[in-house]
């Protein structure tokens, strides 16, 4: 009976204090992945062939095929490789939270991962914005430079990239409330008997005040604490 309401009194102090709920983390990760892997294949994969009067001789139209495709424009090549590596580092640092606690070198895991994570907000951010520039100039054109608008004759190209800067901001949102967290997390510092509580060295709750009083008693050999009674 006696151990029977020990047990209860450790479940219900153990209780008491719930885990971190990382799933929070990992889920963002998830559509940040999604986001910036989705604003990376319909950017590669955007491209239309139009047949167009390019000019007229007498009375006669001269057409051609010309084909819009994002690898004419160097901002739209950088959008497509800036949103391809996000999509590659949310998805090594979902492995990483996953599998990564054990291969942790002298606590450097969590700054680490801060740091890389502002790099990628940094690099989405470059291409998003480079991207979100050219697609004003061929929406708009600009009179000043006589640059004509081309969204009046490429109108399936122009909608499409404009999804894809949609799904690239959207996950840029995304990276940067990632990278707040991953900085909290580094800077929130785990107290020492947290650290003992989650190796499972000893245990959660007011059991561990009995722990103590046993480990001094008898020391632990696993651990090579030695006692002190």
């Amino acid at each position: 009976m006696a151990l029977q309401n020990e047990d209860k009194l450790e479940v219900g102090y153990s209780s008491l204090h719930p885990k971190p709920k990382k799933w929070v983390l990992l889920m963002l990760r998830l559509l940040a992945f999604f986001a910036t892997a989705a604003a990376t294949v319909v950017m590669g994969l955007n491209k239309e062939t139009k047949t167009l009067v390019v000019a007229t001789v007498g009375t006669t139209p001269i057409k051609a095929s010309l084909t819009a495709k994002f690898q004419h424009t160097p901002a739209f090549v950088f959008f497509v490789i800036a949103n391809g590596l996000a999509s590659i580092h949310n998805l090594v640092m979902i492995m990483a939270d996953l599998f990564g606690q054990k291969l942790d070198y002298k606590g450097l895991r969590l700054a680490m991962i801060a740091i890389l994570d502002m790099m990628t907000v940094a690099l989405v951010s470059g291409g998003a914005s480079a991207a979100a520039f050219m697609a004003e100039l061929g929406k708009n054109g600009n009179s000043h430079a006589r640059w004509n608008s081309i969204c009046d004759k490429y109108k399936t190209f122009c909608d499409h990239g404009g999804g894809a800067l949609i799904a690239s901001f959207a996950g840029l949102i995304l990276m940067l409330i990632i990278s707040v967290m991953s900085i909290i997390k580094l800077l929130i510092k785990p107290k020492p008997d947290d650290e003992l509580e989650s190796t499972g060295l000893i245990p959660s709750g007011v059991n561990a005040c009995r722990f103590n009083s046993e480990l001094g008693k008898n020391g632990k050999s696993h651990a090579r604490w030695k006692k002190i009674c």
